[in-house]
């Protein structure tokens, strides 16, 4: 994971600018959840490797994505509510990480660990709908100026 994060730092200005702002929010995850589908089919010898490619490809996904999300974020936010928005921010995204955890192991238990890992990745895979869903599918630029009403 360590490998496609720092990948994905390296990348995320330059793919931003390239295929949009707002786009690459949900296509940093379209392009890179799928491959997580190569950690359940991973068995003993050298398919172990290639599990480990989709590890690192949904790092660096991931990282893409917040890097995007987070100029978005900052673009938008007046700068006397960064901090709350981001602080917000960080609860709902670190918050989830327990529940998932919670969720993982019950499910570990009720399927096994092959069975849990293919959950993920189609979990993780379904979970770009949203934001696919949302303006950002066909926005290439961020906005410029904080949104008036929120300026205040």
């Amino acid at each position: 994971m360590g490998c496609g994060a720092l990948l994905g730092s390296l990348l995320a200005t330059r793919v931003s600018k390239r295929v949009g702002r707002g786009r690459v929010i949900w296509l940093a995850s379209l392009a890179t959840c799928p491959l997580t589908v190569l950690m359940p089919m991973a068995r003993a010898g050298w398919s172990v490797y290639v599990a480990a490619i989709g590890l690192a490809a949904l790092s660096l996904g991931g990282v893409v994505r917040v890097v995007a999300q987070s100029s978005f974020q900052q673009a938008l936010t007046p700068d006397r509510l960064l901090g709350r928005v981001s602080a917000t921010a960080r609860f709902v995204s670190w918050g989830g990480i327990p529940l998932g955890g919670l969720l993982g192991g019950a499910l570990g238990s009720a399927f096994g660990s092959t069975g849990t890992l293919w959950i993920g990745a189609a979990g993780m895979t379904l979970s770009v709908l949203p934001n696919f869903l949302s303006p950002l599918r066909t926005m290439r630029a961020l906005p410029t100026e904080k949104a008036p009403e929120l300026a205040r």
